[in-house]
């Protein structure tokens, strides 16, 4: 088959698929080369870019079998912590010999950490293993807040419950007679109200705002502090 005569210099694309497309074996070669040249390039940028984590592990760095493993023992430590600590409250709820003032406070912190355990963790975990956040700004500040207050009044109730044990042993007779239930209910809400203080003022809008730059993975964390780096 005779082809037309094209002037030497550059060839237009569409001057060239003119050229070939009406031989059928020379229109496949030049698919193939081409094809070849395309897999021969991505295969470059696949081995040295930035994309290999992505297409060939996981963003957090984690391999597959250690996500697994990791999903398998934090989830079995969440049940354990849910259901515990429900069992603890569930008792001294409904426990005659159990509803003392003393065990108000292990009470008020089997509340804190069941919490915790309930709808912290689990979202912790999903962010650890994946490497980004994927429920939302909306629900990172919620979850955020909630991280700091459970934390901090699960800390204070073990230095109140500590407290309450020291004065019981130290000034039995006096810290007794005014440990009414009055004052054990105050003490118990002032751990809350003094925690909720350190949560509530960043959903208020009392935070530093997130980089306005482009990230291709959201991310949820509480604070950054470049001063520690």
């Amino acid at each position: 088959m005779d082809y037309p005569l094209v002037a030497a210099g550059n060839i237009s694309q569409e001057d060239f698929l003119a050229i070939v497309g009406g031989n059928s074996s020379l229109s496949g070669l030049v698919h193939g080369l081409a094809t070849n040249a395309l897999n021969d390039t991505l295969g470059g940028v696949l081995a040295t870019g930035d994309n290999r984590t992505i297409l060939h592990g996981f963003p957090s760095g984690y391999t597959l079998p250690h996500i697994i493993f990791a999903s398998i023992i934090v989830t079995i430590l969440i049940i354990v912590i849910v259901v515990g600590n429900m069992l603890v409250i569930i008792a001294i709820a409904t426990e005659k010999a159990l509803k003392n003032i003393q065990n108000w406070f292990i009470a008020s912190l089997a509340v804190a950490d069941f919490f915790l355990g309930l709808l912290i963790m689990p979202f912790s975990l999903a962010n650890e293993l994946m490497g980004y956040w994927v429920f939302g700004n909306w629900w990172c500040d919620i979850h955020s807040a909630m991280d700091v207050l459970l934390c901090t009044s699960s800390i204070m109730n073990l230095c109140l419950i500590s407290l309450d044990r020291y004065w019981s042993i130290t000034k039995a007779i006096e810290y007794l007679k005014s440990r009414t239930p009055a004052r054990a209910a105050f003490m118990i809400a002032a751990v809350w109200i003094m925690s909720a203080l350190v949560c509530i003022p960043p959903l208020l809008g009392w935070k530093a705002q997130r980089p306005e730059e482009h990230v291709e993975l959201p991310q949820c964390q509480v604070s950054v502090d470049d001063g520690f780096d």
